[in-house]
């Protein structure tokens, strides 16, 4: 809490009674869903892999979208609404559940504790924006020592069309459903430095034009609660390209870094940016030439609609581990295939995916592990990257359907091989297991500013036994 107590007075002080839209949008599976369902009907163009993403792009892809149907339109407004709704000066949101779902995370899950309730106070303008959340949590899953935080929070300002923000916000990198290999939102989040494009149109220039509408993302942070190497940080940088509508091709990059007892110098950075970190010298690894732990890979994304006129995406992720010959090696994957329509005009999305975490399809114990940052690539004890952690394998089957403006239906089957090496320092599944699931949720509008969810779940594992529950979360605005 000292790291994050440093910046709310200034995001209270900037709160006032004139809203604009926020700089951001925050990781929300049935948002990311609406966007790769025009994206896949070939009514917009714009990446849905790197979280949080800036409201300026989904405007501007939205100000260029072309609706054929009432079922494209019908989700068109719902990403309005979104939008509108993340402006509301203040709002309140209450969960409540009868058990903590210790399912592997998916996407915008919201898992952290089993009963939370939320305060936001948000002000923007069009070069600034200052979001203040204020949470307060019962019966924590992924425990950080303080019943009250201020997770969600962030103070940001543009220049150039490049947002820089200080905050802890949830990230997430890639264009899987149910995980991310590198940067997934199955922790708290990191607090740090966030800086990112604003807008996402391609260069001018006719030498830089081919790669299409582009976006990074840059982040520098401290893990909480790493014990292992206290005030560890977290680095990280994304890039995305589309050189045509229908493929996205995306590389990330990650490294621990720093931290009590560890290199924190010049040249420690500089020899970590340039891959020059894998040295072994007079028994010891702990040296400038070997100051960090460091993930890196590609992802991509292809949808078949402008090709073949279908509305299929195939998307895969490759991570590595290690490093050999400068391209990553000691590989971690995930793959998958979805496919967005309509039934009359009601708009559904279904998809498939699969991921492995284990080590070139090994059970070796060095995915999500390190020699120097004993407690792994992971904060809390919660992963960093894929919610399962290490050494584990997943297949996966979900989707959703809208059935009117204010009402959709969303579920999600899986079943996974879960930290097959039995390490320790993966708090979310501790042991070797194994485990089938289904989750099924279902949200709604009361009147037109109360939004409601209800979510139950089921899984039976070795370890765990039987894991189910129901929840209910309620978000409403506060009028003063």
């Amino acid at each position: 809490m000292k790291l994050q107590k440093k910046w709310m007075i200034p995001l209270l002080t900037m709160v006032s009674s004139t809203t604009f839209a926020q700089a951001f949008l925050m990781n929300d599976a049935s948002l990311r869903s609406d966007l790769n369902w025009l994206n896949q009907q070939g009514v917009i163009q714009v990446t849905t892999s790197t979280w949080p993403l800036s409201t300026a792009a989904i405007q501007d892809a939205l100000q260029h979208a072309k609706p054929e149907n009432i079922a494209q339109r019908k989700v068109l407004d719902s990403i309005r609404r979104k939008i509108d709704e993340g402006n509301t000066l203040s709002q309140v949101k209450l969960k409540a559940s009868t058990d903590r779902n210790k399912l592997p995370a998916a996407f915008g899950n919201d898992n952290a504790s089993q009963n939370r309730a939320s305060f936001t106070l948000q002000k923007s303008t069009e070069n600034w924006d200052a979001h203040l959340q204020v949470n307060a949590e019962d019966r924590q899953r992924i425990d950080n020592g303080n019943n009250v935080n201020v997770e969600g929070s962030y103070l940001a300002g543009k220049i150039w069309n490049q947002w820089i923000s200080f905050g802890s916000v949830p990230t997430f990198w890639g264009p899987g459903h149910d995980g991310s290999l590198i940067r997934g939102d199955a922790t708290r989040p990191v607090p740090g430095f966030l800086m990112q494009r604003a807008e996402q149109k391609a260069f001018e220039t006719k030498w830089l034009s081919w790669i299409g509408p582009w976006q990074y993302q840059i982040f520098a942070g401290q893990l909480q609660r790493y014990t292992a190497v206290p005030k560890a940080n977290l680095i990280g940088m994304r890039l995305t390209i589309q050189p045509f509508q229908s493929l996205e091709l995306g590389a990330s990059r990650t490294f621990q870094i720093g931290g009590r007892g560890q290199p924190s110098d010049f040249d420690a950075y500089w020899n970590a940016f340039i891959g020059r970190d894998n040295a072994y010298e007079n028994n010891s690894w702990v040296n400038n030439d070997n100051a960090s732990n460091q993930l890196g890979g590609f992802d991509a994304r292809l949808n078949l609609q402008p090709l073949f006129n279908i509305p299929v995406g195939l998307y895969g992720q490759m991570i590595g581990e290690d490093e050999s010959g400068k391209l990553p090696s000691r590989n971690l994957y995930l793959a998958g295939i979805d496919f967005s329509s309509n039934y009359g005009e009601l708009p559904y999305q279904l998809y498939a995916e699969w991921a492995d975490t284990r080590t070139s399809g090994k059970v070796e114990g060095y995915t999500y592990n390190h020699h120097q940052y004993t407690d792994g690539y992971y904060q809390y004890g919660y992963p960093i990257g894929h919610g399962m952690g290490g050494d584990g394998q997943m297949y996966s089957l979900g989707g959703n359907i809208q059935l009117n403006a204010t009402n959709r239906i969303t579920g999600r089957l899986l079943y996974a091989k879960l930290n097959q090496s039995n390490l320790e320092i993966n708090k979310a599944f501790p042991t070797n297991d194994k485990m089938k699931a289904i989750e099924l949720g279902w949200e709604t509008q009361v009147k037109s500013d109360i939004h409601v969810q209800v979510g139950a779940w089921l899984g039976d594992s070795d370890y765990l036994k039987n894991d189910s529950g129901a929840s209910l979360s309620i978000k409403l605005p506060l009028n003063f």
